[in-house]
C-alpha cells in the first residue's frame, strides 16, 4: 500500500480520531473524503480534518464516489488474488465495479485458481430455456430450480437477459388462457399451491386473472370477490366472472324469474340484509353475517379458535 506523502505531525500531537490510521491508510489509496468517512463509518468533517491536519491535497475528481458497502472485502480479496467473478459471488458487487477498483488499486489479473464449478443437474434445461429467451423467474418457477442458479449459468454462458416484458397486463392475460367449450377460459399460467386459484404475475406485481377480466369487461375495478357465476371452477372469461354487487343482482334477478317471494329485510338474528343479504346461485337468499358467525362458533368448538 503506497504510503501518503505527508509533512510528519508533531510527535506529541494526539490522533484527531480513533480511526486516524485507518483514515490515513485510505486517503493514500486516493479516496475522497466522501468515501473515507463511508467506509470507517465517521463524520465527513473527521476526515476533512485529519487531511487537513497532515496538508494531504484533495483526492482528484476522478475518485468523486461513493465507495462500496464492501469495499474492504473487495480490496482484501483483490489483494489475495482472486478472479474478479470470485469476487462478485462473495461479496454481491458488480463485475464492473471489481474491475475497476482492481485498476485503480494497481493490482495485477487473479492468481487464485478456483476448483471448476460442478453443473447444475438441471442445467442443461436451464441453458435450453434460456436460449428460448425467458427470463430467470419464469425458469426458476418452470423448473423448480433457485433463482441464483439461474443467473449465474446464465452470466457464465453470457446470456443476455430478455427485454423487459414487451406485452401489456392485458396482453400477458390473453397469452394464459386457453378456450374451452361454452364460452368458458381456462387458466394456464401459475396458481396459488395450495388453493389453485388462478394467479397473473406481471414485472414485480401480481394479479387476479378473474378480476382483471371482470375490469376489461366492465372498465372499472371491482367491488368484493370476484369469481365466475358460471358453474364452472376458476372460470376466467371477462362474461362469466362477477364482482359482489353484480352476483347480487343477477341471482336476485333469477328469484324473481322464478317467483320466489322477496327477501325480508332482516334475518332471524336480525342482520340487516341490504348488507349482508347474499342469493345463492338458485336464487335462494341467505344472510352473509350468519354464516361467518357459525364458522366461527365451529372453529371455536373444533377447538381451533379461543373463545373471545
Amino acid at each position: 500500500m503506497t504510503t501518503p506523502n505527508t509533512t510528519p505531525a508533531p510527535a506529541d500531537r494526539r490522533p484527531l480520531h480513533h480511526k486516524e490510521p485507518e483514515i490515513l491508510d485510505l486517503i493514500g489509496e486516493g479516496l475522497n473524503n466522501s468515501a473515507v468517512a463511508d467506509l470507517v463509518n465517521v463524520d465527513v468533517r473527521v476526515v476533512r480534518g485529519i487531511r487537513k491536519a497532515h496538508r494531504l491535497p484533495n483526492a482528484p475528481r476522478s475518485s468523486w464516489r461513493k465507495a462500496h458497502a464492501k469495499e474492504r472485502e473487495i480490496r482484501q480479496l483483490l489483494d489475495e488474488g482472486h478472479s474478479n467473478r470470485a469476487v462478485r459471488e462473495r461479496t454481491g458487487a458488480d463485475v464492473q465495479t471489481i474491475a475497476r477498483r482492481r485498476e485503480e488499486l494497481g493490482i495485477g489479473p487473479a492468481v487464485v485458481r478456483t476448483r471448476k464449478r460442478r453443473p447444475h443437474p438441471k442445467e442443461t434445461q436451464i441453458l435450453a430455456l434460456l436460449r428460448e429467451g425467458l427470463g430467470n423467474s419464469e425458469i426458476a418457477r418452470r423448473l423448480k430450480a433457485d433463482r441464483a442458479a439461474v443467473r449465474r449459468i446464465r452470466e457464465e454462458h453470457n446470456i443476455p437477459a430478455p427485454p423487459q416484458q414487451p406485452l401489456s397486463l392485458e396482453e400477458k392475460w390473453a397469452a394464459n388462457v386457453k378456450q374451452l367449450e361454452g364460452g368458458h377460459l381456462e387458466w394456464t399460467g401459475p396458481r396459488g399451491t395450495s388453493s389453485g386459484t388462478p394467479i397473473l404475475r406481471y414485472r414485480d406485481d401480481a394479479y387476479s386473472p378473474a378480476a382483471l377480466a371482470f375490469s376489461m369487461r366492465t372498465g372499472r375495478e371491482p367491488a368484493g370477490q370476484v369469481y365466475a357465476d358460471c358453474g364452472v371452477k376458476h372460470c376466467v372469461a371477462p362474461a362469466h366472472v362477477l364482482d359482489e354487487p353484480e352476483r347480487t343482482r343477477v341471482r336476485e334477478q333469477l328469484r324473481r324469474t322464478l317467483g320466489m317471494p322477496d327477501r325480508e329485510p332482516f334475518c332471524g338474528r336480525g342482520h340487516d340484509q341490504e348488507t349482508e343479504g347474499r342469493f345463492q346461485p338458485d336464487g335462494v337468499a341467505y344472510c352473509n353475517a350468519c354464516v361467518t358467525e357459525n364458522k366461527r362458533k365451529s372453529r371455536v368448538n373444533n377447538g381451533e379458535e379461543a373463545t373471545p
